[in-house]
């Protein structure tokens, strides 16, 4: 199975998140959790992530559609990131 990895960009606390092992809720598109294997979620100035691998059983969609991505086996790691543009969501 191919590698997807689902990064997104947050002003949250990245050490909150990683205590409550999950971010808050994204566009993603539907069906798009099936093929996600691994998440990074940045700090908003790119100095910082959370690495884990995507917890397809814990995440789930709000009434609006947005997707809440859970994680497991993660950890904080320092990073250089620049996101382009305002799109905070991106596959890599």
């Amino acid at each position: 199975m191919e590698q997807l990895i689902i990064q997104v960009r947050t002003e949250d606390n990245l050490l909150s998140l990683l205590l409550a092992q999950k971010s808050g809720d994204w566009v993603v598109k539907g069906g798009k959790e099936q093929e996600i294997t691994h998440v990074e979620i940045v700090n908003f100035d790119g100095t910082q992530r959370i690495e884990g691998t995507f917890d397809a059983a814990n995440s789930y969609r709000l009434e609006n559609g947005r997707l809440v991505i859970a994680f497991k086996d993660a950890y904080i790691r320092n990073c250089s990131v620049v996101f382009n543009g305002r799109n905070p969501v991106r596959y890599i």
